[in-house]
Order: structure tokens, then C-alpha cells, then sequence
């Protein structure tokens, strides 16, 4: 019995506290200076969060003790929600490199050639890169527990929160991993890994705000609101009842479902860290029976194989149309071959936006939404749109050089009699019309809500077609400043992970800091000062431009300056156009400037 207890310690020892892989990257990744200050980056923010709630909720020299309990408790709300912010952001970015780290550095054959187990690859790859994660939410509890002195916050809300952050990392990573091991993984699923995430968090998040979604035995809270029953399936649903924000049903009130569903939505919390972290062992266990499968060697898999024998794809040579290249090749290429990758992702998003957009123009054909209606809704789908958009067009631009890098073609492409100029003209050309399918589909429904406005008698009109021009200039310009910004960072990059990682943090802060700032401006000045200064910020440019109610007091204000707006409005997008035109201009220029500096640095080292 002894021997089998020694045994089976010995077997976990190896697969963890001394697995090969988790000391080798834990070892080396403590003694980089990017982690440390990633962490000073993570407290600091919780800090100042905590910091700022504690000044806005608790005022005066004389605060009662009920007072400070109700500060305490909007502390942890806002320190919990950024938390989990946090860990949904970062869990991605420590956890993705999975998915090309062994690939780009050809070790993984080196690895397989090792006599470590399947199980100690899999879980030291997993562990690795949980662990710098893990080791952040536990640096913040300290924050947490400050929030405890002054009551108003219980221990199990803080293990509900915690508990939340640390399943989202787990599953996260063993997603990651799991993409990793059946080699699906490349350096092009990297970005939809991300998207995917975001998009499954923020459309949970969403359909769980629409009461057509709320239970009936859920008690409503102050403002009229009840749990979602998506609310186990979604962490900050899950958070608001652990907040008490939401109030979930009691067992007893459910007695019309089964058990299983039951449980879930009396303990949304608990249901939603349970099938998170089975999902995240059953992706483990799977990730150990192709890890060391050939699939992502090259070789022959069982559908390639099977397709084969089939003859799904004929005998005989495959031949394709010849096809007609740009007079910029360059462009071509990033443009039309798909190498910056994400086809399917791209057009799935084009495909949802215009059924939305359609969905929205039956309706107000019908006459089922007026136009402040529309005006809001076409707003609200617009700004979505772009977004994604941005975000598609930065990835592709950041991978743009880096690819070219890594697959050791720019030292081909640099042997042509290609400029400089020529060959980053031919990327910002490329990236744009690469991203222009994904600006159509809003500027369609922009023009196609015009176009009712141009012929109803109705004044000012829902959206005017001017909007349409103004609109499309203005994203145009916008997405190039994205491209340019991703070609910049993949100048200087020498891996994707890196490049996507560095201008999409980038492209947010900037997005956030702009924003901010704009409809601060904004919504003080109002009126035609307001519609000139919307289109100097993205956002703030679809909102406005799009529904220019929202500039005014009243209904009656905005009937008798929407003249004055929409003039201040072209005026503004003219200013704006040039400014954003310019600013990709001068960075394409630095750009050619210090190509041949950048690229002969990089190949000496």
C-alpha cells in the first residue's frame, strides 16, 4: 500500500510541481520585466479603482458606520466587475501564445522527442501559462480584503468573485491549449480565439439585459430588473447575483424544472463555475490524445485521409483559374489571397449585420418603430459593426509584417527590386480593402435608411443622406488610421502574439481615451457646437451623426436646430477627414523613413 501511495506521489509530483515545462517557463518568465510590470499594471488599476469608489461613495469627515458599509460594498461592486474585466482580457493573452509559442520557435518536435508523458505536456503547457494568472488574482485579495473592515461585504462574496475569475482563466486556457494540441491552432486563430470570447461574453451579456429572457420567479430588484436565464452560461450575470444586484429565484420556487436546471439557476454562481471547470477538464483530457497525434506535423489526418479515399476531391492535377493581379502586387495579396486570414469570421460578421439592418428596415416599413426609434437601434448596430471592424483591421495589419517574418518571405520579398514605399503603400492598400466588406454592410443600411428619408415627407428625417457620404468617408479614414497603426506595431514586432497583442491594447486605450473624452465635450456643449465636433472621434461620429437627437434638450430643440446641426455636422467631417488623413499620411512616411533601419536591426540580431 505504501508503495502504491509513493507511487502515486511521485506520478503528481512529476506532472506538476516538478513538471519540466511549468519550471522552465515560470523559471524564465519571473525574471522579465514585462511580467513584473504587467502585475504593477493589474494592482495598480484595482487600486485605483478602489481608491476612486471609496472618494465617491463615502463623503464627509463624520461618515456613520452605515455609510462606510454601503461605500465598502459599491468598492467591491466596482473592484469585483473591474476583477473580472481584467482576467477576461488578460486570461487570452497569457493563454493564446499556446496556440503558436512551440510552433514559431520549432521546439514541439524537440518536445515530442522527450520522454514526458502526454499528461505532463499537457498540463505543464496548461499550468505554465494559468499560473502567472492565478498568481495575479491572488496579489489582488489583499485589495478585496480592505473592503471586509468596514462591512457590507461577506467572505462568500469574495470567493464568488474569485471563484468567477479564476473558472473564466481555467477554461480560457484549456481552450487555448486544447486548439493547440489538434492542430487547429495557427497564427491566424489567434485574433478569432479573442473575438470569439469577447463576442460570446458581450452577446450573453446583452440578450441577459432583454426581459424577454428574465424569469418570472426571479424577485425583481429597485429597478424592475430580474435574473436572465442565461445567467449561469455568463460570469458577470453570474457576478451581479453574487453583487445581490439581481436577485436569483429560490429552489423551491422552481419546482416546474428539473433538478439539474434547478440547481443552475437557483445558484447561478455555482452552476457556472461547476460547468466551466468540467469543460476544462474534459478539453484537457482530449488535448492528451492528440498530443502527439501527426496532425499538426503535416502529415496525413483521418478526414484528409478519408476524403482521399473517397475522391471528394478527383483525380488528376488541380487546376484553377489564372487570376488578375493589381498593378500593385502587394495589395493584391493582403487584399484578395486571404493570407491575413479570418475569412469566415469576417463574413459571419457582414452576414449578421445586414440581416440586422434588414430585420430593422422591415420593421420600420411596417411601421412598428418610429424614427427616434430607429434612430437609436441603427446607432447602436452601426457602432457594434465598426468596432469589430476595427478590431478585424488592426489584427490583419498587425500580422502583416510579422507573418512575412516569421515565414522567412520578407528576406525573399527584400531581394526585389521593391521599394520601400512601394511594398508598405501595397500593405495600408491592401489592409483597407481588405477591411472595406465589413464597412459596406453599415453603409448600406445607412444608404437604404436615407433613401426613405429622402423620399418621406417627414422633416428633419429619420437618418438624411448626407449621413451616408459623411459616414462612409469618416470610417474609411478611421480604418486606415487602424491599419497604419497595426502596420506600425508589426514593423517594430518580431512575432504575431506579440504585434496583435501590443496594437490592439493600443487601438482600445486610444478608442477609450478618445471617446471619453468626446462625448465628454459633447454632452456639454450640445446643439450645431456638438454635431461639429462628433465626427472628430469614432463613436461619437456614428452617434451623433447618426442620431443627432441626442444633441439636443427636447424634441422641440432638436426640430428647430436640425438644420444648423447637419451643416455643422459636413463642415465638422471635412475638418475631421483631413485630420485623420493627415495623421495616416505622416505615419506612412515615418514608416518608409525608417523601414531599412528597422529591418537591418532586426536581421543583426
Amino acid at each position: 500500500m505504501n508503495d502504491v501511495l509513493h507511487r502515486l506521489w511521485l506520478w503528481f509530483w512529476h506532472l506538476l510541481p516538478r513538471n519540466p515545462i511549468l519550471v522552465r517557463v515560470v523559471h524564465g518568465g519571473s525574471r522579465r520585466s514585462r511580467h513584473l510590470w504587467l502585475r504593477t499594471a493589474y494592482l495598480s488599476a484595482l487600486f485605483a479603482v478602489v481608491l476612486l469608489s471609496l472618494i465617491v461613495s463615502v463623503t464627509g469627515q463624520n461618515a456613520s458606520l452605515t455609510e462606510l458599509a454601503k461605500g465598502a460594498s459599491q468598492t467591491f461592486k466596482w473592484a469585483s466587475m473591474t476583477q473580472l474585466l481584467l482576467m477576461c482580457f488578460l486570461a487570452p493573452v497569457f493563454t493564446a501564445g499556446a496556440i503558436t509559442q512551440e510552433r514559431d520557435a520549432q521546439t514541439y518536435n524537440i518536445l515530442l522527442s522527450t520522454p514526458l508523458s502526454n499528461a505532463q505536456i499537457v498540463f505543464g503547457s496548461l499550468m505554465s501559462r494559468l499560473y502567472f494568472v492565478i498568481m495575479l488574482l491572488l496579489a489582488g485579495l489583499p485589495i478585496f480584503l480592505m473592503a471586509m473592515v468596514y462591512g457590507g461585504v461577506t467572505s462568500s462574496q469574495i470567493l464568488e468573485s474569485f471563484a468567477l475569475s479564476g473558472s473564466t482563466a481555467i477554461l480560457t486556457g484549456a481552450l487555448a491549449i486544447f486548439l493547440a494540441m489538434i492542430g487547429v491552432g495557427t497564427r491566424r486563430t489567434i485574433f478569432s480565439f479573442y473575438l470569439m470570447i469577447g463576442l460570446y461574453l458581450l452577446s450573453l451579456y446583452l440578450l441577459g439585459q432583454w426581459a424577454a429572457t428574465w424569469l418570472e420567479a426571479s424577485p425583481a430588484n429597485i429597478a424592475g430588473q430580474r435574473m436572465s436565464w442565461l445567467t449561469p452560461l455568463q460570469p458577470f450575470l453570474a457576478l451581479d447575483v453574487a453583487l445581490n444586484r439581481i436577485h436569483a429565484p429560490s429552489y423551491g420556487q422552481l419546482a416546474d424544472r428539473n433538478a439539474l436546471v434547478r440547481y443552475a439557476l437557483a445558484y447561478p454562481s455555482a452552476a457556472y463555475v461547476t460547468w466551466t471547470t468540467v469543460t476544462a477538464f474534459l478539453l484537457t483530457m482530449l488535448s492528451m490524445v492528440f498530443a502527439r497525434r501527426g496532425a499538426k506535423m503535416g502529415e496525413m489526418t483521418f478526414f484528409g485521409s478519408l476524403a482521399g479515399r473517397l475522391r471528394l476531391q478527383g483525380p488528376g492535377p488541380r487546376l484553377r483559374q489564372p487570376r488578375t493581379v493589381w498593378s500593385n502586387p502587394v495589395a493584391w495579396r493582403e487584399a484578395k489571397t486571404r493570407v491575413s486570414g479570418g475569412s469566415f469570421l469576417r463574413w459571419t460578421i457582414i452576414l449578421a449585420g445586414v440581416l440586422g439592418s434588414a430585420i430593422l428596415f422591415i420593421r420600420r416599413l411596417s411601421g412598428d418603430l418610429s424614427d427616434d426609434e430607429v434612430r437609436f437601434w441603427l446607432a447602436g448596430m452601426i457602432i457594434i459593426q465598426f468596432a469589430i471592424a476595427l478590431i478585424i483591421a488592426t489584427n490583419t495589419a498587425a500580422t502583416s509584417m510579422t507573418k512575412e517574418k516569421e515565414s522567412r518571405s520578407m528576406d525573399l520579398l527584400l531581394t526585389t527590386p521593391l521599394t520601400s514605399r512601394y511594398i508598405l503603400w501595397g500593405k495600408l492598400r491592401g489592409l483597407v480593402s481588405f477591411a472595406a466588406p465589413l464597412l459596406a454592410a453599415p453603409a448600406g443600411a445607412l444608404l437604404a435608411f436615407g433613401l426613405i428619408g429622402l423620399f418621406s415627407k417627414a422633416s428633419p428625417p429619420a437618418v438624411g443622406v448626407e449621413v451616408v457620404v459623411q459616414l462612409a468617408v469618416l470610417m474609411i479614414v478611421y480604418t486606415a488610421c487602424a491599419c497604419v497603426l497595426g502596420l506600425q506595431v508589426s514593423l517594430r514586432s518580431r512575432t504575431n502574439v506579440a504585434a496583435v497583442m501590443y496594437s490592439i491594447g493600443l487601438l482600445i486605450l486610444l478608442c477609450a481615451v478618445l471617446s471619453g473624452i468626446g462625448f465628454g465635450i459633447i454632452g456639454s456643449v450640445g446643439g450645431a457646437f456638438g454635431a461639429f465636433f462628433a465626427p472628430f472621434t469614432p463613436f461619437t461620429a456614428i452617434q451623433y451623426l447618426v442620431n443627432p437627437a441626442d444633441l439636443f434638450q427636447s424634441k422641440a430643440d432638436f426640430l428647430k436646430g436640425a438644420t444648423d446641426a447637419r451643416v455643422a455636422a459636413l463642415v465638422g467631417t471635412a475638418l475631421a477627414a483631413a485630420l485623420y488623413a493627415f495623421i495616416v499620411w505622416s505615419v506612412y512616411a515615418g514608416l518608409v523613413r525608417g523601414f531599412d533601419m528597422t529591418m537591418r536591426k532586426q536581421s543583426s540580431t
